[in-house]
């Protein structure tokens, strides 16, 4: 009785660790490219949280790690957009991952037929389909009432929304990180 107390308190104790150092964490910094030219100036974004009603719902019994992003290049500032000198742009999109770690759709959350904002999605696109991710891995528990515990471990899917922020700066093409709450 008191080993499994003590083992569903190292748990507990473990997934708010996993909570608390990965909502202080951050996310990796873009990889460099060799085919800078239209690419000058600062390129980043930042993952949008979801609300309580979007995020993957695991039991009592259940915990999950991995998920973490592994590679992450940015996109382009598409160089035919570039002379038309549009207003700053914010592309939230959602990035669908396997249970392998690999992106298998980039959805457009803010879908609009102007091209201008397509083509810009479409650099989103290209650029996120190409990250990858460690699988998300669901370890469910079950104790069969003697103190001995066993773990069943399986990889699941999920998906993980972001914002890029598409300006040009001196004429210079731009691709920034933006507040998800203020669209900033």
């Amino acid at each position: 009785m008191i080993d499994t107390f003590r083992l569903r308190l190292a748990r507990v104790t473990m997934i708010a660790g996993i909570v608390v150092a990965g909502g202080c964490g951050t996310l990796p910094p873009a990889s460099k490219h060799d085919d800078a030219t239209h690419r000058e100036g600062a390129v980043s974004y930042s993952r949008i949280e979801a609300s309580a009603s979007e995020q993957y719902k695991l039991t009592q019994s259940e915990h999950a790690f991995g998920a973490q992003l592994i590679t992450n290049d940015p996109p382009a500032y598409p160089e035919i957009l570039v002379g038309k000198a549009l207003p700053p742009t914010t592309i939230r999109v959602k990035a669908i991952v396997d249970e392998a770690g690999h992106v298998s759709d980039v959805r457009d959350l803010d879908s609009s037929p102007d091209p201008d904002r397509q083509a810009l999605f479409q650099a989103c696109r290209t650029a996120v389909m190409g990250w990858t991710f460690s699988p998300m891995t669901i370890v469910q528990e079950s104790d069969d009432g003697r103190g001995n515990i066993r773990q069943v471990k399986k990889n699941a899917a999920f998906s993980l929304d972001y914002a890029f922020r598409f300006e040009l700066v001196g004429g210079r093409p731009r691709v920034t990180a933006t507040n998800a709450a203020t669209g900033t």
